[in-house]
């Protein structure tokens, strides 16, 4: 017989469709998570304060990870859940300029990829005993988006053993944090510990949202 995966989709595994194609995908996609990891923890860029982790990604690209479709929850000071669409900060003059940047966007950017690395980073921290017992905090992403100018963040909650559930309270408190400050968030309408933050107020975003879990 022929190979396997010429079966799915008439792909191979050297085509660009097709079974090989998602295989090839997932790879690249797990190295990148796997030398990300690696280069967050040797230039020592994961920060621990009293109530979590935290670490920053910036894009050397030109690109920010292309926004997904669908209603976004926009949070304000002075409008705490009107729905609205995600805002991209390119009007139409500068649509074709970005056009280029798009094809090359932060594969972080993307809230279930920054949560594969959240989950990596867990998993090796545990393994080797670094993150356990009073050193275990949650831990929050932050992954830069240059073309839109915003920071896309993910909160994961830090399960004591492998294959517990525990449950996420990033939601309550990114929202918290939000409402208490001025700035602008995009709130994701499926994920509650996901929110897109302007690249100007994400310090204070996350400071506030110290200070939010402190007093509560």
């Amino acid at each position: 017989g022929g190979d396997l995966s010429n079966l799915v989709n008439g792909g191979n595994m050297t085509g660009t469709t097709g079974l090989g194609a998602g295989i090839r995908l997932a790879m690249t996609l797990q190295r990148n998570i796997m030398s990300t990891a690696r280069g967050l923890v040797d230039r020592n860029a994961i920060t621990r304060l009293s109530h979590f982790r935290y670490a920053y990604l910036h894009c050397s690209s030109g690109g920010g990870g292309g926004g997904s479709s669908g209603s976004r929850r926009v949070v304000t000071p002075n409008n705490n859940a009107s729905s609205s669409q995600r805002k991209d900060g390119n009007d139409g003059a500068s649509s074709a300029s970005s056009h280029n940047a798009d094809r090359h966007y932060h594969v972080f950017a993307k809230p279930l990829v920054l949560t594969k690395l959240a989950h990596f980073l867990m998993d090796m921290h545990r393994e080797n005993g670094k993150w356990t017992g009073t050193k275990s905090r949650p831990l929050v992403l932050l992954a830069e988006k240059p073309r839109s100018n915003t920071y896309m963040v993910v909160g994961y909650e830090y399960p004591e053993e492998a294959g517990n559930v525990v449950r996420n309270k990033f939601g309550q408190n990114f929202e918290s944090a939000a409402q208490s400050m001025k700035g602008m968030f995009w709130f994701d309408s499926f994920d509650s510990n996901v929110v897109e933050v302007a690249a100007r107020d994400v310090q204070k975003f996350l400071e506030q949202l110290h200070y939010m879990m402190e007093t509560a």
